[in-house]
C-alpha cells in the first residue's frame, strides 16, 4: 500500500476547562510558539510539522474527562537542558532525566494544568533515523 503524499503534518488536540491556564503553561512554561490564537482554540508548534492544540471545553467537539489517557511526548535534543529550564520556571516534574533500561533514551514527565502528562524525551540513538 502506498502512503499518501499530501499529508502535511499532525496536530494533537487536548481539551481544557481552563484554556487560559493551559495557554500560559504551553506558551510560558514550555516556551512553545503559538501559531493560532482564537478564543476557544490555541495551537502551538512543536516541530517542523507537528503541533499541539488546546481546545476550550465549552466549544470543542470532545469534552475533557478526569482520566487523561493521552501522553504528549516532546522529543528534544537535550533532556537535561529542558529539565533545568522547567525547574527554573517552577514546573513540577516526576524526576530529573533518567535513562531507560529498555530503550536507548532518557526523559522525564510533567503535567499541564488540566492533568495531561507531557513526556520530555531524548533519544540517545534515534530509532527512526536522522
Amino acid at each position: 500500500m502506498k502512503a499518501m503524499k499530501d499529508i502535511e503534518g499532525m496536530i494533537t488536540f487536548t481539551y481544557h476547562e481552563d484554556i487560559e491556564a493551559a495557554d500560559r503553561f504551553y506558551g510560558d512554561a514550555l516556551g512553545l510558539r503559538r501559531v493560532m490564537d482564537r478564543d476557544w482554540v490555541k495551537i502551538f508548534k512543536l516541530g517542523v510539522d507537528s503541533h499541539v492544540g488546546l481546545v476550550d471545553a465549552e466549544k470543542g467537539y470532545l469534552k475533557p474527562s478526569e482520566d487523561k489517557p493521552v501522553m504528549l511526548t516532546i522529543i528534544v535534543e537535550d533532556a537535561e537542558a529542558w529539565h533545568r529550564m522547567l525547574t527554573e520556571r517552577g514546573v513540577r516534574t516526576n524526576h530529573p532525566p533518567r535513562e531507560s533500561d529498555e530503550i536507548h533514551m532518557k526523559g522525564f514527565l510533567t503535567w499541564d494544568p488540566s492533568g495531561y502528562v507531557i513526556e520530555i524525551l531524548e533519544f540517545l540513538t534515534k530509532p527512526y533515523g536522522e
